[in-house]
């Protein structure tokens, strides 16, 4: 192409992008297809010859990209969300412009450096000492697999390994463990509390049981921030347990690990500092596009331990032991410069805006559990202590746990086809719930309280069709 037709491309392509961002509040959360309208719009022999880019992209624009969840819609409430820093959007633009696989030094040295600028930055902010390290993964799920491997190794690869995690942990948990190679009926899921959090005398009763049978208890998968509920489990006392036992914790805080750069979310997430290893995802509630997970390590030797791997075509990478590689400490080899966006849009906006951004959330779901209290047809079913809200319809009445989850569900499908705003729905010990996860900055009070009063409204229609409305 020529720098004429490049230019051109782009600017249509930014235009796109910036439109849709600013049109985002008058369109509704969520857009989507049935598969056999879309492979009749896309299912077709890749051409032979030349088309206009600007055709190409305009196909793009009718046919593929609307039919999206919009993560970032003000009120887009369901799974953990996500809304990126414009900055964030532009750094991975010039991440892909510039051609950067941040392999080893030798072929990415400036984007190496500043991963581990900002990957120190991760370090202090939740309290590991010098000596920890890490590095960006594609999310939680590739974290969780290079932590379980680091545990693995340093414990000398046991055979009949076992592993513990809540019954609340995300799935991603024990597909990493069922990657490195525990067997699944040697993955325990350990009841949790009324308050969502990881029972420790279950724990202890299970890591005791596995002992006496001659299997070899090794990591403990503790949750800052559940995907469900974002109960934080308890990791001082989980810390205390782990390095009694000799068991690698791991903390799973990929959704609320970056509450801890605010004042209440710090005190929320003591005892943090003292996992062997934690995975945040920056893509959650730090504002960043896909990808920008992370992997720290309270001592980065043990992945170095785990996953340096010498290679002939690479020994013209060495560039001395100050110099590292991450290719040395993780499962990739390619590697985007993930890293980038989060040094851009801290460098542009200022730790105090993320502060407030993510206090934010937790103010918005502190006042969306206070009206769901308030409500005379909706039951809270957790107690906040991040941005997320779980509860029912549900006004008291002659209703049994079936016919609420069947009045719950009907909602939930009103609310998806019906209402502008997008939620979920999650399972808390059998009960059916409604969930919202309110993390972004761009929501307000109005978005949340509409959305609520919406789930009332479809709520009393469903429940005067059975009889039972408050």
């Amino acid at each position: 192409m020529s720098r004429e037709q490049m230019l051109e491309l782009g600017r249509q392509a930014l235009d796109l992008v910036v439109n849709r961002i600013e049109n985002l509040p008058d369109e509704g959360a969520w857009e989507g297809e049935f598969r056999e309208i879309l492979e009749s719009h896309l299912a077709e022999d890749p051409p032979e010859g030349p088309n206009p880019p600007s055709g190409v992209l305009e196909r793009l624009a009718r046919d593929v990209l609307p039919f999206t969840a919009r993560l970032d819609h003000p009120r887009f409430f369901g799974f953990i969300p996500t809304s990126s820093t414009w900055p964030g959007v532009v750094a991975d633009l010039l991440a892909t412009g510039y051609l950067i696989n941040q392999c080893t030094w030798l072929v990415a040295s400036g984007p190496s450096q500043l991963e581990l600028v900002v990957i120190d930055w991760f370090r202090r902010w939740i309290g590991y000492p010098e000596g920890a390290g890490g590095l960006f993964t594609s999310g939680g799920s590739a974290a969780s697999v290079d932590a379980l491997v680091a545990a693995r190794e340093a414990a000398g690869h046991p055979e009949r390994a076992t592993v513990y995690m809540s019954d609340q942990s995300h799935s991603a948990l024990p597909r990493a463990a069922v990657v490195v190679g525990i067997p699944r009926d040697h993955i325990r899921t350990i009841p949790s509390d009324g308050s969502f959090r990881l029972d420790l005398e279950a724990l202890s009763t299970a890591v005791a049981a596995d002992r006496a049978a001659g299997l070899r208890p090794l990591a403990v998968c503790a949750n800052a921030g559940t995907a469900s509920t974002g109960a934080i489990d308890p990791l001082d006392e989980l810390a205390d347990f782990c390095a009694t036992e000799d068991l690698w914790l791991h903390v799973d805080a990929a959704y609320g690990g970056f509450a801890v750069v605010t004042e209440r979310g710090g005190q929320l997430l003591r005892g943090i500092e003292r996992a062997d290893s934690v995975g945040l995802d920056a893509h959650k509630w730090f504002f960043q596009p896909y990808e920008a997970g992370c992997l720290l390590v309270k001592d980065r030797e043990t992945l170095s331990d785990a996953f340096h791997m010498p290679h002939d075509i690479l020994q013209d990478t060495i560039w001395g032991a100050d110099h590292p590689n991450f290719a040395d400490i993780g499962l990739q080899l390619s590697r985007s410069a993930r890293a980038l966006k989060v040094w851009m849009s801290v460098q542009t906006f200022g730790m105090d805006a993320f502060r407030r951004a993510i206090e934010n959330g937790m103010e918005l779901a502190a006042r969306a559990h206070d009206y769901v209290r308030a409500s005379p047809v909706l039951e809270p079913l957790n107690t906040p202590p991040l941005g997320i809200v779980c509860f029912r319809v549900n006004p008291g009445g002659g209703l049994d746990e079936a016919a609420l989850e069947a009045v719950n569900r009907t909602v939930l499908a009103q609310m998806f086809w019906d209402d502008p705003a997008f939620m979920s729905s999650t399972r808390l010990q059998g009960t059916f719930a409604l969930r919202m996860c309110i993390i972004n900055p761009a929501t307000t009070w109005d978005d949340v309280r509409e959305t609520l009063e919406a789930v009332e409204r479809f709520g009393r229609k469903e429940l005067s069709g059975k009889g039972d409305l408050a």
